[in-house]
Parts: C-alpha cells; sequence; structure tokens
C-alpha cells in the first residue's frame, strides 16, 4: 500500500483500509500543499493503525479521523518549519551575492554561528569589503590622476614675467592636495637666498587658523636641514606632541593647530624652491605610502611648472639681454675717447643689471689702482676717484683674471673673503658684487665691478655671461680708441711729413734738371729722408745712363765694322731656318698623335669617375638603409620587451585568479560536505526527514557542479599560466634574436662603411688620374700650339733670312746717325 502510495503523483488526503495477514488496517495519508508550493518539498504523511483498536471503544469511534487528521497537520508543518530553517541561510547568501553582483558593495551577510554557512557568509564579506575598497581606491587614483592631468596640461602665457603668474595653479593644486588627502591645511613655504622664508600659498579648510595674512616665518630650520631637502629628503610627522622640536617651532605648530605634518621639498634646476607642507588639525595621523607618493607627484608637476616658467623668463631675459648688450656696443662704438667709453658701459650696465654700483678700477704698474668710472644709486655712498691697495691680489688673482676669470659673490660675509677685503668693501656698503677682467691684448688693465648694496643677491648664470661680455666690450672699446687715437697722430704725422717731402721734391727737381739738356755728369744732393732715396735713385739711373751713352757710342762704331762681316752668316742661317721648319712639322705630327691619345683616357677617366660616384652614392644608400633597420630593430626589441612585461602581468593576474578559484573551491567542498551532513541528518529523522534529504542532495549536487566548475577553471588558469610563461620565454628568445640581428646588421653597416671609405679612396685615385690627363691633355695642346707658333716661325725666319742682309745695309747707315745722335750727351767732366 505504502508503495502505491508513493507511486502516485497526486496524493489527495484521503483513508484506506488494508488487510495483511488476516487482519485489517486504517491507513491516513495526505500530501501538504503548503509545503509543494512553498517550498517545492513533496512530502506525504501516512499514518497506519489496526481496525480493531481504532474502533475498540466506540466513544472514540469519531475522534479517530480527527486525530489522524491532527497528526497529519503536525507532521506537516514540522517538516515545512525545519525545510526553512535549513535554506533560509542558503537564500541569504545567494540574495547577498546577488546585490553584490550588481554593485551594491556595501551589502553584509548576516553571520549567526559557526557553521559553514558563518563561514562562507564572513568569506563573501570579506570579499565584498575589499571590493568596495578596491573600488574606493580606484575612484580616488582616478581623481587624482586628473588632479595631476590639470596641473601638467596648464599652459603658460608667453607673456609671463614673475612667479605670480603661477598663483592660480599653485592654488589649483593645493586646493585638489587637500581634498584628496582630507586633511586641514596644505602650504607652500617658500625660501629666500639667505635661507629665510614665509608662507606665501596656502589652501584651508573652515573653522581653522590661516598661515597666510600674518605671513608666517620659520626661523629654526637649520642649514643641514635644508640641504637635505635639497638632496630630496621627506619629513613626517604623524603626532607632533611626540616629536622632539624647537620650542619657537613647536610654538607655531601649536598656533596652527597642526597635531601632524609631511614636509616635502620642492627642487627645480638643482635649487630649493620651497616646502609644500600638510597638516592634520584635528588628530593625529598615520601617513601611508599611497598619500607620500601622490603628494610628491604633485609637487613634480609644480617643480615641472617652475621648470617652464624659469625657461620663458630666462629666455626673455636672453633676448632682453642680448639687445642690451647690442645697444651697448653701439653706443660706446661712438664714443671718441676711453673716458667716453667707461662712462657709458658704467651707467648702461647698473641699468641693465638692475645693480646700485658699477665702476670702472684701474690697474697701476705696483697692481694697486683708483676707481675711475662709477654710475651708483644716490642712496650709496661714490666711489669714484677712491684707491684701493690689496697686498695679496698681484700674487693671487692677478694671473686668473688675466686668463678671464669672472667671479660672482651672493654674500661678501659669506664668501670667505679676508677680513681685509671686506674692511675695503664695507665703507661703499656693499653686499654682493661681480668682478670681470678688463683685458688689452692679453694684458690686464683693469676690472669692471658690479655692487649689490641694498642687500644679498645671487646672481644668475645669464647675468653673469652678460657681465662677462661686456667687459669682452669694453676691451675691445678700449682698444679701439686707442686705435683712433694713434690714427690721428699719425695723421698728424703724415701731413708734416708730406710737406717736408714736397719741398725735398721741388729741390730735387730743380738739381736734376740740366741732365734734361743732356748734361750727364750732374749729381743731386742725397739726404736721409724718402726724397734723399729718390736723389740716390737719380743718381744711380744718370750713371748708368751715361755708362749706356758711352757703350752706345762704342756699339755705334762696332756695329758699323761688324755689318760687313756679317753676310755670309746670314746666308748660313737662312739654310738653317729651313731645315729646321721641316723637323719642326714632323713634331707637331706626333705631338698630335700623343694629344688625341691624352684625351682618350681623360674621357675614360671622367667615366671611371661618374661611375665610382655612383657606386659611393648607392654604399650610402645602402648605409642609410641599414641604419634605418638598426632603428627598426631597436624598436621591435623595446616592443617585445614591454609585451614581455604585460605578459608577465597577465601571469601574475592569472595566479590570483587561481587563487580565488581555490577559494570557491573550497566553498564548493564546504557546502557539500553540509549537504552530506544534512543528508545524514535526513536519514537519521527516517520518513519524517525524506523531504529535507531531497533537499540536501540537491544542494551537493549544485557543490559538486560548483566544484566541477572550479576545476575547469582551475584547469583553464594553469593552461593560461602555462601559455604565459611559454610567450615569455618566446619574447625573451626573441629579445635575444633582436640582439643577435642588431649586431649582425651592426657588423654589417661597418663593413658598408670600410666599402664607402675604400669607394672613396678609388674616387680621389680616379679623380687624380682625371686631373692629371686632363692637365697633361692641356699641356699637349699648348705644347702644339708652341710647335705651330715655332714652324711658323721657322718659316717666316727662312724668308726673313734675306731681308737681314737688307737689314744689315739699313742697319749701317743707322749706326752712323747714331753716332752723330749721342755726340750731343755730355759723358765726361
Amino acid at each position: 500500500m505504502y508503495n502505491q502510495l508513493r507511486q502516485q503523483k497526486a496524493l489527495p488526503t484521503g483513508t484506506l483500509i488494508e488487510t495483511q495477514n488476516g487482519q485489517e488496517s486504517l491507513i491516513a495519508y495526505t500530501q501538504p500543499q503548503e509545503l509543494q508550493d512553498k517550498y517545492k518539498l513533496s512530502w506525504r504523511l501516512a499514518v497506519t493503525q489496526n481496525k480493531n483498536e481504532a474502533f475498540a471503544a466506540g466513544q472514540w469511534l469519531l475522534l479517530i479521523p480527527l486525530l489522524g487528521t491532527a497528526t497529519a497537520a503536525a507532521v506537516a508543518l514540522s517538516a515545512g518549519i525545519l525545510a526553512e530553517k535549513a535554506t533560509r541561510p542558503i537564500r541569504a547568501i545567494a540574495s547577498a551575492v546577488k546585490k553584490i553582483g550588481q554593485g551594491e558593495l556595501d551589502t553584509q551577510v548576516e553571520v549567526k554561528g559557526e557553521d559553514e554557512f558563518s563561514t562562507l557568509g564572513n568569506s563573501i564579506n570579506a570579499m565584498a569589503e575589499q571590493l568596495k575598497s578596491l573600488v574606493q581606491e580606484q575612484a580616488l587614483s582616478v581623481q587624482q590622476a586628473n588632479l595631476l592631468t590639470e596641473i601638467s596640461s596648464t599652459m603658460l602665457a608667453d607673456s609671463i614675467e614673475t612667479e605670480e603668474a603661477l598663483t592660480p595653479i599653485f592654488n589649483k593644486a593645493l586646493e585638489g592636495l587637500r581634498l584628496q588627502l582630507s586633511c586641514d591645511r596644505v602650504v607652500i613655504y617658500r625660501l629666500n637666498p639667505d635661507n629665510s622664508g614665509k608662507i606665501v600659498y596656502e589652501s584651508l579648510e573652515n573653522g581653522f587658523v590661516s598661515a597666510l595674512p600674518e605671513a608666517l616665518t620659520d626661523p629654526c630650520i637649520p642649514k643641514e636641514l635644508l640641504e637635505a631637502y635639497r638632496q630630496g629628503r621627506i619629513q613626517t610627522m604623524s603626532d607632533v606632541s611626540k616629536v622632539d622640536l624647537h620650542p619657537d617651532h613647536k610654538q607655531l605648530l601649536a598656533r596652527l593647530q597642526v597635531l601632524a605634518n609631511l614636509v616635502v621639498p620642492i627642487v627645480y634646476s638643482r635649487e630649493l624652491y620651497g616646502l609644500l607642507v600638510v597638516h592634520y588639525c584635528r588628530e593625529p595621523h598615520q601617513w601611508t605610502v599611497r598619500e607620500l607618493k601622490f603628494t610628491q607627484q604633485v609637487v613634480e608637476q609644480l617643480s615641472i611648472n617652475l621648470d617652464r616658467l624659469k625657461i620663458q623668463i630666462a629666455r626673455r631675459e636672453d633676448a632682453r639681454r642680448s639687445q642690451m648688450l647690442k645697444d651697448i656696443t653701439l653706443k660706446i662704438a661712438t664714443a671718441l675717447n676711453s673716458e667716453g667709453v667707461l662712462d657709458l658701459v658704467v651707467k648702461e650696465l647698473r641699468k641693465a643689471l638692475e645693480s646700485d654700483r658699477a665702476i670702472v678700477y684701474r690697474f697701476d704698474p705696483k697692481w694697486g689702482g683708483q676707481i675711475i668710472a662709477e654710475s651708483v644709486d644716490p642712496r650709496f655712498p661714490p666711489a669714484i676717484n677712491a684707491e684701493i691697495n690689496d697686498p695679496c691680489f698681484a700674487e693671487r688673482y692677478v694671473e686668473k683674471y688675466r686668463k678671464g676669470r669672472v667671479q660672482a659673490t651672493t654674500n661678501i660675509y659669506q664668501a670667505g673673503l679676508t677680513q681685509c677685503h671686506i674692511g675695503q668693501l664695507e665703507p661703499f656698503e656693499v653686499k654682493a658684487n661681480m668682478v670681470a677682467p678688463i683685458l688689452h691684448k692679453g694684458e690686464l688693465l683693469g676690472l669692471l665691478v658690479t655692487h649689490q648694496c641694498s642687500a644679498p643677491r645671487k646672481w644668475q648664470q645669464s647675468e653673469i655671461d652678460f657681465f662677462a661680455q661686456v667687459a669682452t666690450q669694453v676691451g675691445l672699446a678700449l682698444e679701439r680708441t686707442v686705435l683712433l687715437e694713434q690714427q690721428r697722430q699719425a695723421e698728424v704725422e703724415q701731413r708734416l711729413a708730406k710737406e717736408q717731402m714736397q719741398k725735398r721734391a721741388l729741390e730735387l727737381l730743380m738739381e736734376v734738371d740740366p741732365v734734361s739738356r743732356g748734361d750727364l755728369t750732374i749729381r743731386a744732393n742725397v739726404t736721409e729722408d724718402e726724397i734723399g732715396t729718390i736723389a740716390d735713385s737719380y743718381n744711380a739711373t744718370i750713371e748708368n745712363l751715361r755708362k749706356i751713352v758711352s757703350q752706345v757710342q762704342t756699339a755705334a762704331q762696332e756695329l758699323a765694322t761688324t755689318t760687313n762681316d756679317n753676310q755670309i752668316s746670314v746666308k748660313s742661317l737662312s739654310e738653317d731656318a729651313s731645315l729646321q721648319a721641316h723637323n719642326i712639322a714632323d713634331a707637331l705630327g706626333r705631338i698630335q698623335l700623343m694629344t688625341d691619345s691624352i684625351q682618350a683616357v681623360a674621357t675614360n677617366a671622367g667615366q671611371a669617375e661618374i661611375a665610382v660616384q655612383q657606386a659611393t652614392q648607392t654604399v650610402e644608400a645602402g648605409e642609410i638603409a641599414m641604419n634605418r633597420t638598426v632603428d627598426g630593430i631597436m624598436a621591435i626589441r623595446e616592443t617585445v620587451a614591454e609585451t614581455a612585461k604585460k605578459v608577465k602581468r597577465l601571469g601574475e593576474s592569472s595566479q590570483k585568479i587561481s587563487k580565488v578559484v581555490n577559494l570557491i573551491g573550497s566553498f564548493a567542498d564546504q557546502t557539500n560536505l553540509l549537504a552530506l551532513n544534512a543528508s545524514i541528518e535526513a536519514a537519521h529523522a527516517g520518513e519524517e526527514g525524506r523531504g529535507f534529504a531531497v533537499v540536501a542532495d540537491e544542494v551537493r549536487s549544485l557543490a559538486r557542479q560548483s566544484a566541477q566548475a572550479t576545476a575547469e577553471i582551475e584547469s583553464l588558469v594553469a593552461s593560461i599560466q602555462a601559455e604565459t610563461n611559454d610567450v615569455v620565454a618566446a619574447m625573451e628568445s626573441g629579445t635575444e634574436q633582436v640582439v643577435l640581428g642588431t649586431k649582425l646588421v651592426d657588423e654589417t653597416r661597418k663593413s658598408l662603411n670600410q666599402i664607402t671609405a675604400v669607394s672613396i679612396q678609388i674616387n680621389e685615385l680616379v679623380e687624380a688620374i682625371a686631373k692629371a690627363a686632363i692637365e697633361q691633355s692641356l699641356t699637349s695642346q699648348s705644347v702644339t700650339q708652341t710647335m705651330t707658333q715655332i714652324a711658323s716661325v721657322s718659316d717666316k725666319t727662312s724668308l726673313e733670312a734675306a731681308q737681314v742682309s737688307d737689314s744689315f745695309k739699313k742697319l749701317l747707315s743707322v749706326s752712323l746717325a747714331l753716332q752723330e745722335s749721342v755726340r750731343q750727351f755730355k759723358v765726361n767732366k
């Protein structure tokens, strides 16, 4: 009967009579619909009792159905309560996980007791907290990155000339930093050249004392600490009350209500600009690595903006000083004497450097000296004409300044100067100075000096360079004025010499005038000047002319005698000239053949030169291609290295996934164990716990499926890690191959360079051959032309030889006439 009831799909409530072993039994059965609808439990209840016992007492006959129904209802109710209690934690956990998956990270699983559900709930709560923390950190990182991007992307106008232009950027950075760190005050403490300082920027939470109105200063920062800050030291104090501080510094922090602080140096161009200080005023604060790193990043962006500003100001100052140097050079070029040059220089130099005094100090032979030019602010005492003698200058400084030394002193009291030197500067209220040499042809004439009297001054390198250039221009200008003075003196001397020379020239003309009448016995008066040299030359010329006239007289007589004797020689000359013309014509033909051969060599050499140049260009193009190949291989190498890093990070991420998968597998094992325990408890309960056992089996089935899925995920993660390692190994091997390829390409490039060098040598040889061939061709052509001319001359010689005889006759008559002409010269006293 029980089997029949169990096999029925729908079992209505009712009563049956069963006969077994000759005895009749009453069976009351039911299927609670509430458990079926609410909890999906197909529980069935059946109660059996002996029929005789059931009707033993007549008075109870009518109560038996009621008692059976009540018992069935009680059992059904108990089963529903047990099922509700068993599934409530699972449904609560499933609901919480679903909310967490939808982004409700504040969801928490209610945990009671220490069973497996409690462990699972604690794990889910911890996971939710971690996810919430990660989301918050990610949001904070995005906000911080946006702030850094906003600071770094702010563009500076080209017209900016002072640091005040950075005020909006600094205020924005401090406000953003204060909000990100949730602190109460962020300030920037600006340092001065003398290591003093004050607070210049502030971002403050409402309700606290501001540090700006009074421009608070801190006189208690030692030099050692400032040097440490310049080297990048970061100082943190989580609780200032527990730190041993200087009383004045502690009092300053108390006035500002500071309980914890952070100090980060702002360094740019290797100089300590100031300190960025973060204050917590409500309570002490434990600083985290993230806070320190973000604060450093903000400071770095501020330093970058300071560098940008410094570069813009430096460019503008360089342009301004270049123009000033040009103006000063043009102005001193108009000065006609050294006094005008020096007065212009000190005036323009003090104006350009905005200093308090500019002077020129001139040395005497013993390296003492006097101030000979000055431009000074009326607030300070003049130094013009002051005599200054430094007994140590000649020994220690002359050679240095002669080599071009430029000395810039920020503070004369901190520069290690002797007390004697300081004593020479104090009467003129000097606090800082610059000194540059004035050189003339390598000699030290004096010093160009500028003074800052109002306060110490840190001279910028651009100012030092400008000052040195002005000093150089002063030396050049003084050299120019010396040359001008020498030129004026030379002009006077030349004018006097010219007048004297004109006088002597007239005297010389009077002395040599008889020569024009044929008197060659006259002699001019020789003096020590240039006219004396001309007179001596005249005398030598007249003497030579006298000798020539004498020789002409003798030659004319001999010519007449020789003309008669040379008739036979002239005839022989004519015959020799004809034979020479024939030989020259033959040589001319041979030379023409040689010229043609040389021109062919020159043509071939030119073609070879063009071919070598083309080969050189091809090799150079190959070298450029090799360079591009090396650049491409290096880019591939960097890409492969970067990809390897990313793949390694992927492997690390897959390891984290493996850990999470192991945790889920552990949860599945615990759930399976819990379901097994529930099944055992249901078995102990018998028929009453059968429905609960079915639930336990379903939970265990889900746990097994979770475990299987976890195992599959773990296998997949392991496969990803293995493939990741393979990829990393392959990329490292690829990197090595890229390095090897780079070496091979580099060796190929060296070979190309050697080929290029050989091509250049061949090109030079071919050029030399071509040049020599061209020169030989030109020479050959010149020889050909010369031989042609010689042949023509030889022909003319042969033709004119006959004319020479006639000429001799005429020459005889000319010689007679010449004798008659030279008789008019007086050659003997």
